[in-house]
């Protein structure tokens, strides 16, 4: 059996004090882009300590000096309890760890719980552990943090693989029928104007071309009735700081869709490790919006990744019925909750219970329509 004597456990409290470290493990580790050090440091600068989390940033190695895991977690109060979480918040679509592309060899998911129960016992005191939105795999291998008493999260994740033609991915993922229809739709948008498919690259595009996605998502958050993303000014302070940084190295990605020189559809998404996050897509509500200008926008986007060696073309979570049109592949995701405290124990089951009946809701079909009908009802009201 293998001993944790040989485990050893480094833990970080700033991002500055672990960079090196995070950066040369992160180049040959296998995580996903919001384990990225530039993504979560961002966020822990922004989002992060406007509500004053701790960051516990948790490094093990085994045996000493070799880093087979990295784990970015934070301590936040949420509603008067302590809770241990995955830092990234909201704006990360997969929480976890970065992994060993060797880790699996050693650890066993025995092995792996009682690595844990020692992490633990070295971090600061907390009254819960709220762990959401954790993939199932991770790259090539099974995310160890599953193997705990999880539960699905109400939705799943969807992606697929590109290969390398564009006409021959358009023509195995839709009919020529469903081709035909909207091919047709993107020449009648040609009839309006020049259109175009433009990706930001300089300041003024970028602050143009955020500013409407921000807009245009606003809007469609208060259509369906659900919470504002940006309604927050720390989450308007991580997009606009990263995307300035992050776009000239090529990890942000932030694009529209011109007609002449107006903005009617926009996308931002990660470029990461041969694989496209598809984050926050929009569009313009206007006369255009039959012509489907959103869908030619992906459409380009598709081909840019193929043009550019993008492997994996990633629409992250949600179930939403578009997604089955281009997906072959889906992602389970998983929700992990637990007190250790008294006060943590009711606020544990409280989540999960939430988290359980949401899920039930989201899978059941009837359900889930009358509780989309009901958020849009209350969104008009609002507006």
């Amino acid at each position: 059996m293998l001993s944790t004597e040989n485990i050893n456990t480094l833990i970080y409290n700033s991002f500055d004090e672990i960079e090196a470290v995070w950066r040369s493990f992160e180049e040959y580790s296998e995580n996903t882009a919001f384990q990225n050090f530039d993504w979560l440091k961002q966020w822990h600068n922004t989002v992060g300590v406007a509500s004053s989390c701790q960051a516990c940033l948790v490094v093990i190695e085994f045996p000493v000096g070799q880093p087979v895991m990295l784990l970015p977690l934070g301590i936040e109060k949420r509603q008067g309890v302590n809770c241990l979480v995955w830092l990234g918040g909201t704006v990360s679509d997969y929480h976890g760890p970065l992994l060993n592309p060797h880790l699996s060899e050693n650890f066993t998911p025995d092995f792996f719980h009682r690595v844990w129960q020692d992490i633990q016992a070295v971090l600061p005191a907390y009254d819960a552990i709220v762990f959401e939105k954790m993939p199932k795999d991770i790259g090539t291998q099974l995310n160890p943090f599953v193997s705990l008493a999880c539960i699905p999260t109400a939705s799943n994740a969807h992606f697929t693989y590109l290969g390398t033609q564009f006409d021959g991915f358009l023509k195995a993922k839709r009919s020529s029928k469903s081709l035909s229809t909207e091919k047709r739709k993107h020449r009648r948008l040609q009839e309006y104007g020049k259109v175009g498919f433009v990706i930001a690259s300089d300041s003024t595009q970028i602050q143009r071309f955020l500013a409407e996605m921000i807009a245009q998502k606003v809007r469609s958050y208060l259509e369906m009735g659900v919470g504002n993303l940006f309604d927050s000014k720390e989450v308007c302070d991580f997009f606009n700081i990263l995307s300035a940084q992050a776009i000239p190295l090529g990890f942000v990605h932030l694009s529209a869709l011109m007609l002449d020189d107006r903005i009617i559809a926009t996308h931002w998404g990660l470029v990461y490790k041969k694989r496209f996050y598809h984050l926050y897509p929009t569009y313009e509500q206007s006369e255009l919006t039959k012509y489907a200008p959103g869908g030619l926008l992906m459409w380009h986007l598709f081909e840019w990744c193929i043009d550019n060696g993008i492997e994996i073309y990633d629409f992250t979570i949600g179930d939403e019925p578009y997604k089955d049109q281009w997906c072959d592949q889906e992602l389970k995701l998983y929700d992990y909750y637990e007190g250790k405290t008294l006060l943590g124990l009711s606020y544990a089951w409280a989540f999960k219970t939430s988290r359980l009946l949401k899920r039930k809701i989201k899978q059941t079909p009837a359900l889930w329509k009358v509780a989309q009908n009901a958020r849009t009802f209350l969104g008009k009201i609002r507006q």
